[in-house]
């Protein structure tokens, strides 16, 4: 969630979530003469067991953050991926797809 929007004490963190959406559009450019696409996927809060390592209040307001007010599920992000992989996506490179409920909205 850190990667399309800054957010205070997460200096380590965001700088590697920048870092992907640069890679993304640099990798985007090198590969599209091999016909090779390259595209970034950035989840908001999603129900997983990274999520459980934070406190019951803390995931609260994550969620209640996020303008459809509730996390996101693993199956969701796989479908994105499975579509992002799939054919029906062929004239996508460079994109940073936000699959995260509206949170950088």
């Amino acid at each position: 969630m850190v990667g399309l929007r800054g957010s205070a004490a997460t200096v380590a963190y965001g700088s590697t979530k920048w870092a992907v959406r640069g890679m993304t559009k640099v990798a985007a450019n090198e590969f599209a003469e091999h016909r090779i696409r390259v595209n970034s996927v950035h989840p908001g809060y999603v129900s997983t067991d990274m999520l459980k390592a934070n406190s019951e209040a803390s995931n609260d307001a994550g969620t209640l953050a996020t303008p459809l007010k509730r996390q996101g599920t693993p199956q969701e992000i796989a479908a994105l991926v499975a579509f992002l992989a799939s054919e029906e996506s062929a004239f996508i490179t460079g994109a940073e797809i936000a699959i995260d409920g509206g949170w950088t909205l």
